[in-house]
């Protein structure tokens, strides 16, 4: 008979440590994250997927994508950029493959980074 209870009491313990631990990763993952920034989060993308053709040395389209204001500037095409509102910028149309032609040419940005990329313009593009 003790036996059992000591079964039945580690078996309980278990149970009401895997149910804290579950809520605790729940509450873990309804914290909001940092809102996205231009230094963490956009130029880092733009500087590995998109400053070959859009840098210091060649700007295909007029576009210039090696910092802020290039950025804010826009191309030959307009504004790459529409603070505020991702679904008009063209950035965003670009790296998602809406828009032709699509960016970059040959290949997708990672999905976490259009979605970061995405946030960051529909927060404001902030610098």
């Amino acid at each position: 008979m003790r036996r059992r209870l000591t079964i039945a009491s580690v078996v309980a313990l278990l149970l009401v440590g895997a149910v804290a631990a579950a809520a605790s990763k729940k509450e873990a993952a309804a914290e909001p994250e940092e809102p996205p920034t231009f230094a963490r989060d956009v130029m880092p993308a733009l500087g590995r997927y998109c400053e070959f053709c859009h840098g210091e040395k060649e700007q295909h389209g007029g576009l210039r994508l090696d910092n802020y204001d290039n950025l804010m500037r826009g191309g030959d095409s307009g504004p790459a950029v529409i603070a505020g509102d991702a679904k008009k910028s063209m950035l965003i149309a670009k790296i998602e493959h809406r828009d032709r032609p699509s960016m970059p040419p040959r290949r997708w940005l990672p999905k976490p980074i259009i979605a970061r990329i995405k946030a960051w313009v529909a927060a404001g593009a902030q610098p």
